[in-house]
């Protein structure tokens, strides 16, 4: 039966009957035991506040740092060093505005967590001021990844100024024969281990300093440059050297045998001279293997792969199916056939295991070859069957250009590259836009074909590829990519999508247009705009990438770090001034998750000051971030603070203060409490209190004195203490 023929009285009934089924289902819905049942840690959320119980996936808030603990600056901006842990129970993190002493240029902490909340303790030993503000060189401090293990890059002496000391290094000597003044470096074998010197100089042999450039995850092997006799085979000049166990090893030989003077691909380049050094990204594009079997590096303009170096070497010196685990090299930019132009190549990346290694050259190494001066292909080369492939090629008309390298899965099968020419078959993308001819250009590569993502501005957008020829840009790449490849995440003030991203006030944005953060999906290939405001509102600033993280504030050699920002579920963490979502209603930067087509807060929206993201464990469960708010009622020192979001987290807050005394005891007598003082009362003027002088304090009705205290009586002894009270 319809509702509009029943009587009006029916009516009435049915409706009501409908508003208590919505009520009962509304409170089914949003009532505490309904969220109990979907979080297990409810009770910690609600104690912490509106901002906790919207957070997603059943996340609480967790102080990481306690008490006064500084950060990284008083503007919050500019993150540096900041490591999660595998397990997200510990980070690592680096602050050059110290708050407990001005006599040291930067702190470096690990926070870890405990059963009943979180410390922080700086871990770092004490080092002398610098003697040189402008140069700004400190210690570096570069830790394992579940945070256990650490190495010490202490002190460094510039070639220009010709004498020691330049920075800053340890007031007192960490290991035997380490030389003072220089760069050296110490690995400390877990908290509170003694240190031991990697960077051993022979006897009779001048020091010089120790750059680190890579590491396996276990620290057994360490890769550093140096340019320094630390090998009796050593040649003068730039050398690359790899500790192994204690045992130092040289890495430049060619594949006659021939020691040669060396440096790492994607390296911090060259160690003599302060102003030849850039930002190592060696970790992030595997220059050296995660098992330190595969190192590659440049010689005599020549790309190079050493493998299996702290093993003998092979008869031959280059490497034989005979002769699989001795050491041995083989050039990477050789031209397919053996003769021909050869060499120049640039590395850009290798494959997680170093079986496949991706790079650019302007020679023509294969026969199908367009590469030309000034204008690179892009090869990939298969190291167990030494075969080589162009990756790139156009019409007749241009050259493919590539240009540099913009993200890679861990095994290589997903690639990401910009190119300035238009390659053949790489299609449409989702918004039916094509390349375009001598523009730089965002291209997949997968499984051998290219796919076309976007048209990039070749001024703006220079940090979302990796052109390691112009060293300004060196170690400076903003994009981001989940391990299995599938995503990728960069920014642009281009407008890729339907938004408009025009401020409305245009001093808001570093571009004509704001830049937001978009996401590839591999999949789909569908381009989405994560940071656009859905009802369309224009943005009120920039959302950044932050790109690699430095575990130093070290102006020579800092060696690079991506944070979790991307995950291959397709969750993206990032920070963005724009108000996304109704909460954010206070004007600056917060931390947000996009996952699954939605936002979420991570940090509150109501803080006076801005949010930043730092990292975040490898599954997701743990978002570190930094605020200026108080999200849980420990925090009372009004600083910028390092939380953690973290799933199925928080801690019960403490309980409060006690009174100055407890009721029963601060109790006097009822009838005029002004006549007599209660105990520790500060309004008592009689004899002094104490054993000689006791002060004598009566009880009410009901209560009687026992032990200084008034207790309340028994019924069954009301009568024995009456009696005892006359």
């Amino acid at each position: 039966m319809r509702v509009e023929n029943q009587p009006p009285a029916a009516m009435h009934v049915g409706l009501l009957a409908l508003y208590a089924l919505g009520a009962a289902l509304l409170l089914a819905l949003f009532s505490p035991s309904a969220r109990a049942a979907a979080c297990n840690n409810e009770a910690v959320r609600t104690e912490q506040g509106p901002a906790a119980l919207a957070l997603p996936d059943c996340r609480a808030y967790e102080l990481v740092t306690p008490g006064s603990t500084p950060f990284v600056n008083s503007t919050n901006e500019e993150v540096e060093g900041a490591r999660a842990s595998l397990t997200g129970d510990g980070l690592a993190f680096y602050t050059r505005y110290p708050a407990t002493s001005a006599e040291r240029s930067g702190f470096r902490y690990l926070a870890t967590r405990g059963a009943s909340g979180w410390s922080a303790e700086d871990v770092a030993p004490q080092d002398s001021p610098p003697s040189s503000i402008l140069f700004n060189c400190e210690q570096a401090l570069d830790f394992s990844p579940d945070l256990s293990k650490n190495i010490l890059s202490d002190g460094w002496n510039p070639a220009e100024e010709g004498k020691p000391g330049y920075c800053s290094e340890s007031e007192e000597v960490l290991a035997p024969g380490a030389p003072r003044g220089y760069g050296n470096l110490y690995l400390q074998d877990g908290p509170g281990a003694p240190y031991s010197l990697i960077n051993l100089p022979l006897d009779g042999f001048p020091a010089a300093n120790a750059l680190l450039e890579d590491y396996t995850e276990d620290f057994s092997r360490v890769l550093f440059a140096e340019a320094a006799h630390l090998t009796p085979e050593a040649p003068p000049g730039d050398n690359l050297y790899l500790w192994s166990d204690g045992a130092l090893h040289l890495v430049p030989f060619l594949p006659n045998k021939e020691p040669v003077s060396g440096t790492l691909a994607s390296g911090t380049s060259l160690p003599s001279g302060a102003s030849d050094v850039q930002f190592g990204l060696a970790p992030i594009t595997h220059a050296m293997s995660p098992d330190g079997e595969s190192i590659f590096f440049y010689a005599n303009d020549n790309l190079y792969l050493r493998r299996n170096a702290t093993q003998p070497p092979t008869a031959s010196g280059a490497c034989s199916i005979a002769e699989p685990t001795n050491a041995c090299t083989v050039q990477i930019d050789r031209k397919q056939g053996g003769t021909g132009e050869s060499g120049s190549g640039l590395f850009w990346y290798a494959s997680k295991d170093g079986s496949r290694v991706f790079f650019t050259d302007e020679s023509k190494l294969t026969g199908d070859s367009q590469a030309a001066s000034g204008k690179p292909d892009l090869y990939e080369y298969e190291v167990s069957t030494g075969f080589l492939r162009d990756r790139t090629h156009t019409g007749p008309l241009e050259s493919p250009n590539a240009r540099g390298f913009s993200g890679a899965s861990e095994d290589g099968d997903y690639l990401y590259f910009v190119a300035k020419g238009k390659l053949s078959g790489s299609g449409r993308n989702s918004k039916e836009a094509e390349a375009q001819s001598f523009s730089p250009n965002l291209y997949l590569l997968h499984n051998g074909a290219v796919s076309f993502i976007a048209t990039l501005d070749g001024e703006s957008d220079q940090l979302i590829w990796q052109e390691q020829s112009e060293t300004p840009n060196r170690g400076k790449l903003t994009t981001a990519v989940s391990p299995s490849g599938r995503y990728f995440a960069f920014t642009t003030a281009l407008s890729l999508t339907e938004f408009d991203n025009a401020p409305a006030d245009p001093e808001d944005c570093s571009e004509s247009a704001c830049k937001e953060l978009f996401l590839f999906d591999a999949q789909s290939k569908q381009l989405t705009c994560v940071s656009c405001d859905s009802a369309g509102g224009p943005p009120t600033g920039d959302t950044k990438l932050p790109g690699p993280t430095f575990f130093s504030g070290k102006s020579v050699g800092r060696l690079g770090y991506l944070a979790r920002e991307v995950f291959d579920n397709g969750r993206v963490l990032f920070t963005t001034p724009n108000a996304l979502t109704l909460a954010d209603a206070n004007g600056v930067p917060d931390v947000y998750q996009y996952f699954d087509g939605k936002l979420k807060l991570i940090s509150s929206g109501s803080a006076v000051g801005g949010s930043a993201f730092l990292d975040a464990s490898p599954s997701g469960s743990d978002v570190f971030f930094t605020t200026p708010q108080s999200l849980v009622g420990s925090d009372t020192d009004n600083a910028i603070s390092i939380y953690d979001a973290r799933v199925g987290g928080g801690f019960p807050e403490p309980p409060p203060p006690p009174s100055p005394c407890e009721a029963e005891s601060c109790r006097g007598g009822a009838s005029n409490p002004g006549a007599v003082a209660t105990p520790g009362s500060s309004s008592f003027s009689g004899s002094q209190e104490g054993p000689a002088h006791p002060q004598h304090v009566s009880c009410k009705r009901g209560f009687v004195k026992r032990h200084g205290k008034c207790k309340k009586a028994h019924h069954k002894k009301r009568k024995h203490h009456r009696r005892n009270a006359k």
